[in-house]
């Protein structure tokens, strides 16, 4: 998937803040802001290019990459959930509880877990830059005399 987008920041440590449009591809996902209805989104990646503030840029993901992570972000939780309710099914007869009770709260933690375990694996996903966008190709440099953003 390629989109475009403005690099708005450079940081220090070699990284870029760029302002990109939501495509429809992407605004029918809304993970990045959980649903929210937001034209733009403001993503943090390397700045491999060396591209500067005002420059555009074209960002490339490719699209196992997508779907690694739309797998990890739900499926994963979903097979939790089903687990956990499985596992309360099984506690409650050996206890001799109410089945639908232990499954319903074994469900519910189970995808608890799943997303904290996903939420704590976050920082190692990031570090390996698989499942976030890379700079391609400086499209337009950006010069203080040319007075337009873009």
């Amino acid at each position: 998937m390629k989109e475009r987008g403005q690099i708005v920041e450079v940081t220090e440590d070699g990284l870029a803040v760029v302002k990109i449009k939501r495509s429809s591809y992407c605004s029918s996902c809304g993970a990045c802001n959980m649903g929210a209805h937001q034209d733009e989104m403001l993503l943090t990646i390397p700045n491999r290019l060396k591209g500067e503030p005002g420059d555009l840029v074209e960002l490339d993901l490719e699209a196992t990459s997508i779907l690694k992570a739309s797998a990890i972000v739900y499926l994963i939780p979903l097979a939790a959930l089903l687990i956990g309710v499985v596992l309360g099914y099984v506690l409650a007869y050996r206890v001799n509880g109410n089945a639908e009770l232990f499954g319903a709260i074994g469900g519910i933690l189970m995808a608890i877990l799943a997303f904290l375990g996903i939420r704590m694996m976050e920082p190692i996903f990031r570090r390996q830059r698989k499942y976030s966008p890379q700079m391609v190709t400086i499209i337009k440099q950006f010069s203080k005399g040319d007075g337009s953003n873009g």
